[in-house]
């Protein structure tokens, strides 16, 4: 699973790289101040072992439900290196959820687990503009493009559950016999997250510009949810962590001992996708292009044959 999600990365970074180089060779006039300020707001998709589409599980952005959407916002800072090229940091605040209520699987739904997170992200991104549409247009001035984005992040989530009139966090109870002798040590609430993507914006005024944006987090951890391994012993669970822990490790509708058990699927990690209308705004007076790596980025895009 690492192999192949390391190759789509790979993949996505090539396909960017060509953009780039294939628009760095072509005469666009418009200039774009080197520093922008960025806000964005939306909804957000969970993936992971909760809820999901109907049917069986399915894979990335086809294992979703609509009801399980939640908003999320971000604010950030965009370095324009050059028209094409920028460097850019976020933070972002979103909610994630999942029930398996909502799943058409039988399974699933009778497994009748839930949660909520409250996600907080600070990232890195580089942004490539794939296409300007501008150069097609007789105001060259303006800024209408098709871009694309990979970066690194760090995530921190706290998966919780409503049982009883009240939210209880997850984590501490060991819900899969966490933390007991003998079993695995309690997952972290701090994940690694690579936020990639692709978007659109136009400018709206000399300064600001408006747009959509679409894309998947891709973390490090299947403990978004914490779902992910097996059942523990839940008599046991329940003599050490409490009747709360084992209520809910097992909500399952039908009755039975399911220690041992898969609770989820571990081969998987748990992701979330972003769908934002953003807003941007220039700030300052230098263009892009007035820095010493930009000139130098400059120099050699000038070897590139003009059209």
């Amino acid at each position: 699973m690492m192999k192949r999600s390391a190759s789509r990365f790979a993949v996505f970074g090539l396909v960017l790289w060509s953009f780039a180089h294939h628009v760095s060779a072509q005469v666009i006039s418009y200039k774009r101040n080197s520093l922008e300020v960025k806000g964005g707001v939306g909804g957000t998709f969970f993936f992971g072992d909760l809820g999901g589409s109907h049917g069986e599980g399915k894979a990335g952005f086809f294992d979703f439900d609509v009801q399980s959407m939640r908003g999320n916002s971000s604010v950030g800072l965009k370095f324009n290196i050059t028209n094409l090229w920028s460097v850019r940091t976020d933070f972002a605040y979103a909610q994630i959820m999942g029930d398996d209520q909502y799943s058409g699987d039988q399974g699933r739904f009778n497994r009748n687990l839930s949660f909520r997170s409250d996600v907080y992200e600070v990232s890195i991104t580089s942004e490539l503009v794939g296409i300007n549409f501008s150069r097609f247009s007789r105001t060259k001035t303006a800024t209408s493009e098709l871009y694309g984005f990979v970066g690194v992040g760090v995530i921190q989530f706290n998966p919780q559950a409503f049982y009883q009139g009240r939210w209880y966090s997850l984590q501490p109870l060991g819900t899969e016999g966490q933390g007991l002798e003998g079993e695995s040590e309690p997952y972290s609430l701090t994940s690694v997250v690579v936020p990639y993507g692709v978007g659109y914006r136009k400018n709206v005024g000399e300064k600001t510009y408006i747009g959509i944006e679409l894309s998947m987090r891709k973390s490090f951890t299947d403990y978004l949810d914490d779902v992910s391994g097996k059942y523990p012993n839940r008599a046991r669970l329940a003599e050490e962590r409490g009747e709360v822990a084992a209520a809910l490790s097992d909500r399952s509708l039908t009755p039975g001992d399911r220690t041992g058990v898969d609770r989820g699927n571990s081969q998987n990690n748990d992701n979330y996708s972003f769908i934002q209308l953003t807003y941007s705004r220039s700030i300052g007076k230098q263009n892009a292009g007035g820095s010493r790596l930009a000139r130098m980025f400059h120099k050699s895009a000038e070897k590139c044959p003009r059209f």
